[in-house]
């Protein structure tokens, strides 16, 4: 028997892979062994309005949408195939629910080559592309996120997955869908504290990235608070930027072993309120960014300045700046977050507007350098 190593280089618009493929040569036996391609980014797509969706789609044989109740009741026409409905909830986004949602693909006679289709929140495409990557191993799938956090956040980047005793996402893979289709469209009918959940992850993408962006941003954000402007087209062009640069930035990490976990900037904090107390995502990303400032301050990662015009700009916008639940309580639950490596925890810190740090603390010394944050 003979083994041949042969390197190969694959590349693409965001990264560079080098990786071996072994050739095995036997006169009996003729198999070749190369690694499963999970690293291709999902596709990005733009479309103007909801109508255009279902074109992206004339060459499945077969399609199956799983589609939050509330969006089906509003655009559910739009959508001409079989339909599989789930109330889009925390408390939904589990493994039961997913359990149900295979219960009812396996009803349906799903194949595997049938291709599913998940229109909702940030929830539904948790649960939705959690339940596509497990049912028969992995059916091919994409997503349609309809709120403004979905689209610029929870969507995007290939991590899927559900809850497990109210702690977040604790179950889960990182699978690419096909595509991720960005369609504004979908946030005229948001209400406006829909809107806020997602201005939380929208801002914290150009607090990591771009000051400038963050800056144009809460600008048109104030103008389209006091009635001079329409939010949506205001923001429209941000969440195009914000969409590709998750994109990308996750592309080139997939598996967050480096700049990826730059995105969890705000989200150890939240995670812990989101379980402690039960308020919505976005309100706690919202707390969580303005205790990671503060941290940030105390660790003398930045200025006062810094952390100040954070908080003050997220007050004027009317999101959430201070967490609700106790320091004692708060580091008890973030002792849990999956984010630990044995005794340590890292959190994301900020530098300035428009670059962010990681930076391991010790988790026994918790308590301590939570302790005057609010």
């Amino acid at each position: 028997m003979i083994f041949q190593s042969v390197m190969k280089r694959f590349s693409s618009g965001f990264y560079d892979v080098e990786f071996y493929l072994f050739i095995v040569k036997n006169p009996l036996l003729n198999f070749n062994f190369a690694p499963m391609d999970n690293l291709n980014p999902a596709k990005l797509i733009e479309c103007a309005s909801i109508e255009e969706i279902p074109s992206l789609l004339h060459s499945e044989r077969r399609v199956v949408v799983i589609i939050d109740q509330t969006v089906k009741d509003l655009y559910g026409k739009y959508f001409p195939f079989e339909q599989i409905t789930a109330e889009a909830s925390e408390k939904n986004k589990s493994l039961q629910m997913a359990g149900e949602i295979a219960a009812r693909l396996m009803d349906l006679e799903a194949d595997r080559d049938t291709f599913i289709l998940v229109v909702g929140g940030g929830i539904l495409t948790d649960l939705g592309g959690f339940v596509a990557s497990t049912y028969f191993r992995g059916l091919r799938c994409g997503y349609v996120p309809t709120t403004l956090l979905a689209q610029v956040d929870a969507s995007l980047g290939g991590k899927n997955g559900v809850n497990l005793d109210g702690y977040k996402n604790i179950l889960g893979v990182i699978r690419q869908p096909e595509f991720t289709v960005i369609c504004p469209a979908f946030l005229k009918s948001l209400p406006l504290h829909e809107v806020n959940e997602g201005l939380s992850e929208l801002l914290k993408t150009f607090i990591l990235f771009s000051s400038d962006s963050y800056k144009g941003l809460v600008n048109s954000l104030m103008k389209a608070r006091s009635g001079a402007s329409d939010s949506m087209s205001m923001i429209a062009p941000y969440i195009s930027e914000a969409a590709r640069f998750k994109t990308q930035l996750t592309a080139r990490d997939l598996y967050e072993t480096g700049e990826r976990k730059l995105l969890n900037l705000g989200h150890t904090f939240a995670h812990a309120i989101e379980k402690e107390c039960g308020i919505s995502h976005g309100e706690a990303v919202a707390a969580g960014i303005v205790l990671a400032a503060k941290l940030s301050v105390k660790l003398s990662v930045t200025g006062k300045t810094t952390a100040e015009k954070i908080e003050n700009d997220f007050r004027l916008l009317g999101l959430r700046t201070a967490s609700p639940v106790n320091t004692m309580t708060l580091a008890d639950a973030i002792k849990r977050d999956k984010k630990r490596s044995g005794d340590i925890i890292t959190f994301i810190l900020i530098e300035k507007i428009g670059k962010c740090v990681t930076y391991p603390l010790p988790v026994n010394r918790l308590e301590e350098y939570l302790y005057d944050l609010y």
